[in-house]
C-alpha cells in the first residue's frame, strides 16, 4: 500500500501542477486580451482605428490632389486663355494656314478643360 499511495501522491502532485500552469497560462493570455482592449478605451479596435485613419489621410491626399489640379489649370487658363479667344474671334480668317485644324481641335479641348474649373475660378 505504500507504493499505491507514492504513485497517487505523485499523479496528484502532477495534476495539480498542470492545473496551476495552465490556470496561470489562461489568466496571462485574459489580462493580455483585456489589455489590448483597454488600447482602444473608446471600445473601437485598432483596425478599425487604422481604417478610419487611413480614410482620413486618403481624403486629405484627395484635397490636396484636386486643389494642386485646379492650381495648375487655372495658370494654365490665365496664360492661354487671350490666345485662345483671340483664335475664337479671328481663326477662321486664317484657316487656309495649315495649322488652322490643329489649332481648332486644341481650342475645343481647352474649353472642355476649362469646364472643370469652379465658376469662382474660371
Amino acid at each position: 500500500m505504500n507504493m499505491l499511495s507514492i504513485v497517487l501522491g505523485l499523479i496528484a502532485i502532477a495534476s495539480t501542477t498542470a492545473y496551476i500552469f495552465s490556470f496561470i497560462k489562461i489568466k496571462k493570455m485574459s489580462n493580455d486580451l483585456l489589455m489590448i482592449k483597454d488600447l482602444s478605451s473608446d471600445g473601437i479596435d485598432i483596425h478599425t482605428k487604422n481604417f478610419i485613419k487611413f480614410l482620413s489621410d486618403s481624403r486629405e491626399m484627395a484635397f490636396d490632389y484636386i486643389d494642386n489640379a485646379q492650381d495648375q489649370i487655372k495658370n494654365f487658363v490665365d496664360i492661354a486663355d487671350k490666345e485662345f479667344a483671340f483664335f475664337d474671334a479671328y481663326g477662321s480668317l486664317t484657316s487656309e494656314y495649315p495649322h488652322y485644324d490643329a489649332m481648332k481641335t486644341i481650342s475645343e479641348e481647352y474649353k472642355k478643360l476649362k469646364s472643370l474649373l469652379p465658376e469662382e475660378q474660371s
